[in-house]
């Protein structure tokens, strides 16, 4: 684990060199030590509140992912699972119809992820089910009618500009992060991601039945439901302060049990470190490779499908 923080703090440093401006390792510590020139401290600026950004987003999501598929049980668990994501990109798409500017679309991408989930959660209580498999069924409800909902958004936006808006959105992008909106979410990312890692040990106890959780002196309710908040409230800042961005809470907490096991002690930090490190690497790759900023879901699907490919062959032929 000491190793993957080494690469993740290397890729930070290589990240701030790279761009459309090339700049030098020395004026990099340079901007550290407060002796950068006025040109290269703005552009070091720039890069390093994106790729603080991207370091918690990749971090909240990959965790939010691994808390999905350890509360659920199932591999295929990811943090559109309970129609958060598609909220979230719902509540963005009303407020881009309405003119409105970027904090007031993440400040709506926000609530409507937050509120999808409590429609999901509502659907299960009045099913009166404490079962997995309903909860995951109420999540494919809302994730329906929210694609629903988005669809309808696009269909009377402006093709001129409001659509475009709406569907770069959905594909993901860290190009308008900017201080303030990152002080308004990082909060959230950061409450998030330490209450999972203090908490993590529970994901364990979660994996077992019922009866043993209860005399171990846990509420098997209690603890899902505050595992689900938490990964939803990662899941939701993130979508806000980015758009949304495929395969990597689905993904990397394969690639994080396949180093350090299944204990969630060990692969929960794991899984922190790696989703930081891949989204880093796919953010780079988004501002670097091309004048524009190329979508980051289109990066993380190239490299995404890939690595899951290798981890179901793995898989398959050690009988798992």
């Amino acid at each position: 684990m000491s190793i993957a923080l080494l690469t993740l703090i290397i890729l930070v440093t290589v990240s701030m060199m790279i761009g459309r401006y090339d700049l030098s390792f020395s004026e990099v510590l340079k901007y550290f030590t407060g002796q950068a020139n006025s040109s290269s401290a703005l552009i070091l600026k720039l890069r390093f509140i994106r790729i603080i950004a991207v370091v918690l987003v990749g971090a909240g999501l990959s965790m939010a992912g691994a808390t999905f598929q350890s509360v659920f049980g199932n591999g295929l668990a990811s943090p559109n699972l309970l129609g958060v994501s598609t909220g979230a990109s719902v509540g963005a798409a009303i407020a881009i119809l309405n003119g409105k500017s970027i904090y007031w679309i993440e400040i709506s991408a926000f609530l409507m992820g937050i509120l999808t989930v409590f429609l999901t959660l509502s659907i299960n209580r009045i099913l009166h089910s404490e079962s997995n498999i309903t909860l995951i069924l109420s999540g494919i409800i809302m994730s329906g009618l929210m694609q629903s909902l988005l669809g309808s958004v696009k269909y009377i936006a402006d093709p001129e500009d409001q659509l475009q808006s709406i569907v770069y959105w959905e594909l993901g992008s860290f190009m308008k992060v900017d201080s303030q909106s990152l002080i308004s979410v990082a909060p959230i990312l950061v409450i998030g991601i330490i209450f999972l890692l203090m908490t993590r040990w529970r994901l364990n106890a979660l994996s077992l039945d019922t009866n043993t959780i209860k005399t171990i002196g846990i509420n098997p309710t209690i603890n899902r439901n505050l595992m689900i908040l938490f990964a939803t409230l990662l899941t939701a800042a993130s979508v806000c302060l980015c758009g949304v961005i495929g395969w990597i809470g689905l993904v990397v907490p394969h690639v994080s049990r396949s180093i350090v096991g299944e204990d969630n002690r060990y692969a929960l930090p794991m899984t922190a470190i790696t989703g930081a490190i891949l989204l880093l690497i796919s953010d780079t790759l988004a501002r670097s490779i091309s004048v524009n900023d190329i979508p980051l879901s289109i990066i993380t699907g190239f490299i995404g499908v890939p690595i899951f490919i290798v981890i179901l062959v793995r898989r398959k032929n050690v009988g798992i």
